[in-house]
């Protein structure tokens, strides 16, 4: 039983696929790496906009509430119908808008890296296959006519 030798033409799709393949793993392997980094450290991945509102309390306090006698009203509410709060409860607020701000990005960050375990379990079989095909074909190739 004498195996033919692969035509060019499909040594090239199998080259092809390869290389393609290999490029989304690398890519979606930077983008998981760095879904990791938003993970371990939002607050350095947080985007600017995300983040300036609440980076600071008082910020976050020109924002969104307006100061009177030592007492916060809300600045998108009626004056008379708008409770006041304390500045320990709108500091509590603050706390967990920050939270809520960092929170988002490891979500977005575990987002990334579920979909690079995805790309990986799908493209990394396809590759090794391809792969292995190109390798075969090469020598198949490279041996003389004769054998």
């Amino acid at each position: 039983m004498t195996e033919e030798k692969p035509k060019r033409g499909a040594l090239l799709y199998y080259q092809l696929a390869s290389v393609i393949l290999l490029l989304v793993l690398v890519g979606f392997s930077i983008s998981g790496l760095w879904g990791l980094v938003k993970i371990v450290a939002p607050r350095l991945t947080t985007e600017s906009y995300e983040w300036k509102t609440v980076s600071t309390f008082d910020r976050y306090v020109q924002d969104k509430y307006r100061q009177r006698s030592g007492q916060y009203f809300s600045r998108f509410e009626k004056e008379d119908t708008t409770a006041s709060l304390t500045r320990e409860q709108v500091e509590a607020k603050w706390k967990l808008a920050q939270q809520d701000v960092l929170n988002e990005e490891r979500r977005e960050g575990l987002r990334m890296i579920m979909l690079w375990v995805v790309v990986v379990i799908v493209c990394l079989p396809l590759y090794l296959y391809h792969h292995k095909a190109v390798k075969k074909a090469r020598q198949l190739l490279e041996q003389p006519a004769g054998q």
